[in-house]
């Protein structure tokens, strides 16, 4: 987490100096890219979502790490240099008090580690796209999903 503030503070317009001591950045840093080396866990709708890339005959990269080596993308299109993210329940908080509407857009508001994870990624990729879990839900079985 301290080393997500240190990007944040970095990737601001006006940066902001921050003091702390080396070691702690150094430690920081190596705690962030273990995690993001050991927790790239591929969901079941991130691989239905690979398929639809195989399908289409695009070629894909599932989990690909960033030239910075700071984030992980769920689906990294090399030829077209994007990221597709497929953003689960979590990437969303619910916005309402009716559980039958959750699947609706107009209730869901992203979580802001969500859209920092985007903010960086950007900056990484010429494009990020994300694929909320409710729509290509609805989309099973159809042709829209292609």
């Amino acid at each position: 987490m301290l080393f997500h503030v240190h990007l944040m503070h970095h990737s601001a317009s006006r940066s902001v100096t921050v003091a702390h001591p080396a070691w702690l950045m150094v430690e920081a840093r190596s705690a962030w890219m273990r995690n993001v080396q050991d927790n790239n866990t591929v969901s079941r709708s991130q691989r239905s979502l690979a398929r639809v890339f195989d399908e289409l005959g695009v070629r894909h990269e599932v989990e690909r790490r960033t030239d910075d080596g700071y984030f992980s993308m769920d689906i990294y299109l090399p030829e077209y240099d994007v990221a597709v993210e497929f953003d689960g329940p979590t990437h969303y908080y619910h916005t309402s008090e009716s559980s039958s509407t959750w699947r609706d857009a107009s209730t869901t508001t992203r979580t802001a580690k969500t859209e920092l994870r985007d903010f960086f990624l950007a900056r990484q990729c010429g494009k990020v796209v994300t694929v909320p879990w409710f729509e290509f839900a609805a989309l099973e079985g159809s042709p829209e999903k292609r």
